[in-house]
């Protein structure tokens, strides 16, 4: 009698090894975007610091100003993606140690 093929413990065996394959992969990509969108988030708030170092030079009256306000007023390119940051909230207030950015918090 010639049997050629897998037998039901073989195949679980199979099935497991490409589970906890999947599995360990999942989790490393998932970590990965998060990281990436983390450093995305810290990356906009220097180029909105920058900016509003920028402004709070040109405008020596000004302690505050919003990240709707630069856009507007063109310190920061409109097609600059600043899509981890929300435009009406958050703002930076020029203070005694430098410039403080108020808002979205990265995670």
């Amino acid at each position: 009698m010639n049997n050629k093929g897998f037998t039901l413990v073989e195949l679980l065996a199979v099935v497991v090894i490409l589970a906890s394959i999947s599995i360990v992969a999942v989790v490393n990509v998932s970590s990965s975007l998060k990281r990436r969108d983390t450093r995305e988030c810290l990356e906009q708030i220097a180029i909105v610091k920058n900016s509003a170092k920028i402004y709070f030079s040109l405008n020596d009256d000004k302690t505050s100003v919003t990240l709707a306000t630069l856009i507007d007023e063109g310190y920061i390119d409109g097609d600059n993606k600043i899509n981890k940051l929300k435009k009406n909230t958050d703002k930076v207030n020029l203070t005694a140690n430098g410039y403080e950015f108020v808002g979205t918090e990265c995670s």
